[in-house]
């Protein structure tokens, strides 16, 4: 049980990592900015950790308050959003709305992820309910 939650671990972080440095990166040069700092790449990589591990989290931890379903991955990801930049920070200077921007960027994605999740979970409840009835 163990070693394939790992192996789906890994695998959804290097399929999560690789899709979005390639959309980053083919979004940039079509911006005209030609440069990406190695930085830059390994807090992407931080990032998609902290969204690898949450995801892992939701589908193995089902409280039985159906919003807590939802609010405790969020909050435990956003909280190691902010010790990543919390800690990026001790290395090189942030950017003054690097806790904002982080924020901004981890909310968006996790909102249409809870959004989708939430969807999907009505359509297969309302799929028990017919084939019950």
């Amino acid at each position: 049980m163990m070693k394939t939650l790992m192996f789906k671990g890994v695998l959804l972080f290097s399929v999560l990592f690789t899709s979005i440095t390639l959309f980053s990166s083919i979004l940039n040069l079509s911006l005209g900015q030609t440069e990406d700092t190695h930085a830059h790449i390994l807090m992407r990589g931080g990032f998609v950790l902290v969204g690898t591990i949450i995801t892992i989290m939701f589908f193995h931890y089902k409280p039985k308050i159906y919003p807590l379903r939802y609010a405790v991955p969020y909050a435990i990801g956003q909280t190691l959003i902010f010790v990543m930049v919390f800690i990026t920070g001790l290395f090189t200077s942030l950017h003054p709305d690097a806790y904002r921007d982080a924020f901004f960027n981890f909310t968006f994605v996790a909102v249409i992820v809870i959004v989708v999740l939430i969807i999907i979970d009505v359509l297969q409840h309302q799929k028990r309910l017919k084939s019950q009835g």
